[in-house]
């Protein structure tokens, strides 16, 4: 399980107000959504968002958030309008604020999208986010829309997901659903933390260290310099890749799941290394977390990968996202590597015109032109009430 890089302090500030969402959460919301700022706490406030988002949402979002600094947003609802979830997402955006989904509570289709708005993003333990491609609904019948998953990776780029996530948010058909799992979000690149259980007392700084940018003089500090070293390493030629590499590991790896000795772990680098001779390893910002054990002198480092490989001779090219989790021991005066496994996940070829994301590229701007224009009557609405095309399910 791989969790993103987010200080130890906010994950438990989240949770100090997760136990204040689940004491006042009630029966979820049957209509719209019930948007209220539930609690105060100095400087960061908490606003709870339950029920199926609809356009009004947006403003009254707006209004609520307006005058508020700091804030986490708790979501619990089955979807709505897609266009309220882009637009309250952007909202979170750009006011830099938490989201999260409260312990075992569900946030779906255009809850996820504007989940999803968080800088920092939270799940509660039994909590579950999903997603699904955009939909019309046309004479009883439910149909994937185009313009609408458009404007769905339009936004996700914009909030910084990269392109194998937003494949990933939008593969699922409309009438299924794609829940998230830890392991999948650090495949696609999409960070997200899990809250520690309610009664989990803070991790204390003496024994385990969590951070985004421990002090190089710290464990943690030289256990992550470690790992980022060893991918700078990776994207050097291979004499002195290769030359460097028996200085990373200890004399048997706990090698993807196989106690190997340290030679035979580094035949296999090699034969990778001459597979692939121009490599460029770039560790994705704010991915990487180190969990050490001082008196164990022990770490653990995670994160998140990218790797553009080449190969001149074969005219060949690869670029993928790699998960790392390494376990570092010292041995004599350094850390060395103890343990190694990953997984690996090819990324789509931007050159390539069957690109699902091309159309993502026509712009943010026409786009929502376009989609606003879609519109339909729902049989039975008072008023002729109009359903933006591109909404999630109820």
């Amino acid at each position: 399980m791989i969790l993103a890089a987010f200080p130890r302090g906010p994950v438990f500030a989240v949770r100090h107000v997760l136990a204040i969402v689940i004491s006042l959460l009630g029966p979820p919301a049957a209509e719209a959504a019930n948007i209220e700022l539930k609690h105060v706490d100095g400087a960061t406030a908490l606003v709870v968002v339950e029920g199926d988002l609809e356009l009004g949402d947006i403003e009254i979002f707006r209004s609520r958030v307006a005058p508020l600094s700091k804030a986490t947003v708790a979501f619990r609802s089955d979807g709505g309008s897609l266009l309220a979830g882009i637009r309250i997402g952007m909202l979170i955006r750009v006011k830099n604020f938490t989201t999260v989904v409260p312990d075992a509570a569900q946030c779906a289709s255009a809850c996820a999208v504007a989940w999803l708005g968080g800088a920092h993003r939270f799940l509660g333990v039994g909590s579950k986010v999903g997603f699904h491609a955009a939909y019309v609904q046309k004479a009883g019948a439910t149909t994937e829309s185009g313009p609408g998953n458009a404007v769905l990776g339009a936004y996700l780029d914009q909030i910084g997901l990269p392109e194998d996530a937003i494949v990933y948010i939008t593969q699922a058909a409309p009438n299924s659903m794609k829940w998230l799992n830890m392991e999948e979000a650090a495949q696609h690149g999409i960070e997200v933390a899990l809250l520690p259980p309610p009664d989990a007392p803070p991790p204390l700084d003496s024994s385990v260290i969590a951070t985004q940018e421990p002090p190089v003089t710290s464990l943690a500090g030289r256990a992550t310099g470690l790992v980022v070293s060893l991918a700078a390493r990776w994207s050097e030629p291979n004499a002195e890749t290769l030359r460097a590499l028996d200085d990373f590991y200890v004399d048997k790896v706990f090698y993807h799941g196989k106690v190997t000795p340290r030679q035979a772990v580094l035949l296999e680098k090699r034969r990778f290394a001459e597979r692939w001779p121009q490599r460029s390893y770039k560790i994705r910002p704010h991915s990487i977390t180190a969990s050490c054990n001082a008196a164990a002198e022990a770490c653990r480092v995670q994160g998140i990968m990218e790797r553009e490989l080449a190969n001149p001779v074969t005219n060949t090219k690869s670029h993928d996202v790699a998960t790392f989790d390494y376990s570092l021991t010292r041995n004599g005066e350094a850390l060395k590597i103890s343990a190694e496994t990953s997984s690996v996940s090819k990324l789509p070829d931007p050159s390539d015109g069957s690109n699902p994301l091309t159309s993502v590229q026509r712009g943010l701007e026409r786009l929502l032109a376009q989609v606003s224009r879609i519109r339909q009557v729902v049989p039975g609405a008072p008023d002729g009430q109009a359903k933006p095309n591109a909404s999630g399910p109820r």
